[in-house]
């Protein structure tokens, strides 16, 4: 008889109550691989990546993008893949867009407030529109100031 191992969530750090579900990488049916990345959970600190100790197939899981965890909740359920098994067809997840902010402080203990939109911090389309944008402000400003004076 084969049974289903439990995924839990990593023992949290003494000062969090709780953690965020950031990023989930696999689906419910999803074959996976020992060492294969699952889940992130995020903390007012840091981001955990929770691997997979076996190969097998992610019977149940448990988590949704954006839930608050608590440390060694179980987030999945995993069965070690017979070879008789045929690899599921994975449930599909609808693409969640969601806006968070989030304060960390960097090394010259400054604040920095971060927009995370979608499932990227960066990307290159958002990088250069910021970098236009800020660029134009710049000009646009320094022509006004120039025409308020003169």
């Amino acid at each position: 008889m084969i049974m289903n191992s439990e995924i839990l969530i990593p023992k949290l750090p003494s000062t969090c109550l709780d953690a965020r579900i950031s990023q989930i990488y696999i689906n419910e049916g999803q074959e996976v691989s020992s060492g294969d990345v699952l889940f992130d959970v995020e903390t007012d600190k840091v981001v955990l990546e929770v691997p997979t100790c076996e190969d097998g197939i992610i019977e149940k899981c448990n988590i949704s993008l954006g839930e608050h965890v608590t440390s060694e909740q179980i987030a999945m359920l995993l069965r070690k893949r017979r070879p008789t098994d045929s690899p599921v067809a994975a449930k599909e997840l609808p693409e969640v867009e969601y806006i968070q902010e989030k304060q960390d402080i960097d090394t010259i203990d400054r604040v920095v407030l971060e927009e995370v939109v979608g499932n990227s911090l960066f990307n290159k389309r958002g990088l250069i529109c910021g970098v236009f944008g800020l660029v134009l402000g710049l000009v646009l400003g320094a022509l006004g100031t120039a025409i308020l004076i003169a």
